[in-house]
């Protein structure tokens, strides 16, 4: 498929990027096959597999991508037809047309470019032209570059609501067919201190006041990076794990995970924080009992849920998930049973792998009980 080539390609030129192919045949895409967010900029690509290109295509297109949200920074009209100067000229002059009016910038690539562009990204090659290299030349293949989830340091995701949605359709694809995927929750402290502990390293000689800092900042991914980690495996779970996810998110449902999502990283990273005017709950499964989720029903939730809990009292209660209903169960218990699962796994030294098999997963059927 030329447009997964395309993403792959662009996806190795910019390794930090979130990259994504856009939209399925018979969906509306605007102009635009593949997405790749890198920093504030939004690169779009459009794929033409044909054999010939012509002119009034590629200004049909850049029309069609006028009408793309969020706003494009730069279309790379992409083909398996040779380079054509003419069609590059075509791109050039939309481009500067295009500056007048603050729109993006337009560029083309033939077939010809690509494959030398390809040259210095042999993964790509390998893996989708297999038939050119032997055997032996296959074995090492480079690891895909991860898929990164970016997040700031109040811990809320830096994507568009469509944009993780989109996120998480292609990372639950990629984890699901590709043992060697990875997913990183790329937290923007974290990076931050890494990248001054490199640079305080790249002194031969450091002097005491530069040894402290670099202490200082060890010391603080000692405390931050086990919480990033935990997020991981709990992103993971709820992109790839379907008895985890049902009933809630049967069948994709990638924008209401992408809400699961928003909800999830705090809830794991920070752990709950109860509030005084929320309505406090706990969940659970018996054959575990130090595994415990902690929900905060929102006030604005508060009458939903006494209507599908009508025996509910807060000095004694005992109920199920299931009793939430659909919308209060995905919101709050589907999040805080997978920081539970994350939580027990890492304190008490148990296996995700072993409470998937034993069914613990199935947050669905844990019980409720007043907190």
């Amino acid at each position: 498929m030329f447009e997964k080539f395309a993403l792959d390609l662009w996806r190795a030129q910019h390794p930090d990027s979130k990259s994504t192919l856009y939209g399925r045949n018979g969906q509306g895409q605007n102009g635009v096959d593949v997405v790749v967010r890198t920093g504030d900029r939004l690169i779009c690509l459009q794929c033409k597999a044909v054999g010939t290109l012509d002119q009034k295509t590629i200004e049909a297109e850049v029309e069609r991508a006028k009408s793309f949200t969020p706003d494009i920074s730069d279309l790379v009209v992409v083909t398996t037809a040779p380079h054509d100067a003419k069609l590059v000229s075509c791109a050039e002059t939309l481009t500067r047309q295009h500056k007048q009016s603050n729109l993006f910038s337009v560029s083309y690539h033939g077939w010809d470019d690509l494959l030398r562009i390809l040259e210095d990204y042999q993964w790509v090659a390998r893996k989708h032209f297999p038939e050119f290299y032997s055997t032996a030349e296959r074995a090492p293949a480079a690891p895909l570059p991860a898929l990164r989830m970016p997040i700031d340091r109040d811990l809320n995701i830096l994507l568009t609501d469509e944009e993780l949605a989109l996120f998480c359709s292609e990372v639950s694809w990629e984890l699901k067919n590709n043992p060697d995927a990875l997913l990183a929750v790329d937290h923007v402290d974290e990076r931050h201190a890494i990248s001054m502990i490199a640079e305080i390293e790249s002194v031969e000689t450091l002097d005491t006041e530069a040894r402290k800092t670099r202490s200082a900042f060890r010391e603080y991914l000692a405390y931050l990076s086990p919480k990033i980690r935990r997020a991981e495996i709990a992103a993971r779970l709820l992109l790839t794990d379907d008895v985890l996810r049902a009933p809630w998110l049967l069948g994709g449902c990638w924008p209401e995970t992408a809400v699961v999502m928003r909800r999830l990283m705090p809830e794991v990273i920070a752990g709950s924080i109860s509030h005084p005017d929320r309505l406090p709950l706990k969940i659970g499964v018996p054959a575990h009992p130090k595994m415990v989720g902690y929900i905060d029903i929102e006030v604005e939730d508060k009458s939903a849920f006494k209507n599908q809990c009508k025996s509910y009292d807060p000095h004694y209660f005992i109920g199920g998930v299931i009793d939430l209903g659909a919308t209060l169960g995905l919101k709050y218990a589907l999040p805080a049973g997978i920081a539970a699962l994350v939580r027990y796994s890492t304190v008490h030294g148990v296996t995700v792998e072993q409470l998937q098999s034993d069914n613990t997963n199935n947050i669905y059927f844990w019980g409720l009980y007043a907190a």
